[in-house]
């Protein structure tokens, strides 16, 4: 019995460095200008340091804080963005705790020419603008000949379920459209099932005001999950779509863009 004692005793401390170091964990910090002052909406990303897939991304509160909370223990690829500042990127390693404190992240000024530079050279997976969430497929790798849905699904805050509907941060999408028009009607399958995924250059998430405020011009208040893609230049003229099946661009009676089936 004591041996057992003493066994279980001399176990503790590496029973102890384990749980440490095992688990997950969580990452916060502040992301401010150079002054100390914080920037409330920024854009702040998760990404794996390996291939550079998102795994997440948040924009910050007023006071500038982000929060990560149940990631997996490992290096991530931290990146932020602000309108008017140099990007920021930085390698995380999470402490031996369950928490990693950033402290304070402040993001240098630059002048607009120089912000334009740096922005094409650092190439974000997605950029949020207001309400709308902007993922760039190029980021996000999908076998050849995947469709939409195929690439939904890599999508971070996005989900297809089992009946191939929608949700985009927890909200079901109920409209799907492609460069702004709504080619497949309330469909939101059709062009998910049916487009190729590399026609796609963007992926827009949106909330949009109701059919029925549309139609009256009378804000109610209400809005409309709404996903847009948009194509690509090479994709805008003559056929595309899955397997044999091919769409063609066409004006009805009515001035409405449909894709017809040619």
């Amino acid at each position: 019995m004591k041996k057992i004692l003493l066994l279980l005793w001399l176990c503790l401390p590496m029973l102890s460095a384990h749980a440490q170091t095992g688990g997950r964990f969580t990452l916060k910090g502040v992301v401010a200008d150079t002054a100390g002052a914080g920037l409330p909406e920024a854009t702040v990303m998760l990404l794996t340091p390996k291939d550079s897939t998102l795994v997440n991304f948040m924009r910050t509160s007023k006071q500038g804080a982000f929060e990560f909370k149940g990631l997996k223990r490992g290096s991530y690829l931290l990146k932020i963005t602000y309108v008017g500042y140099l990007p920021y990127q930085h390698t995380v390693n999470p402490n031996d705790g369950d928490l990693t404190d950033m402290g304070s992240i402040k993001m240098a000024f630059m002048d607009q020419n120089l912000y334009e530079v740096v922005v094409k050279a650092f190439r974000a997976p997605l950029s949020i603008r207001g309400d709308t969430i902007e993922y760039d497929p190029k980021a996000f790798k999908v076998p050849p000949g995947a469709n939409v849905e195929d690439l939904i699904r890599r999508l971070p805050g996005m989900q297809v379920e089992q009946d191939g509907s929608i949700k985009a941060q927890g909200e079901t999408v109920k409209r799907v459209t492609v460069d702004g028009k709504r080619f497949f009607g309330d469909d939101t399958k059709a062009a998910t099932k049916n487009l190729p995924a590399e026609a796609i250059s963007k992926v827009q998430v949106f909330n949009e005001k109701t059919e029925q405020a549309r139609l009256t011009g009378v804000d109610d208040g209400k809005h409309e999950k709404t996903l847009n893609l948009q194509l690509k230049d090479s994709h805008k003229k003559g056929g595309f779509g899955k397997s044999c099946r091919r769409h063609r661009y066409r004006k009805t009676v009515g001035g409405k863009n449909q894709l017809q089936p040619v």
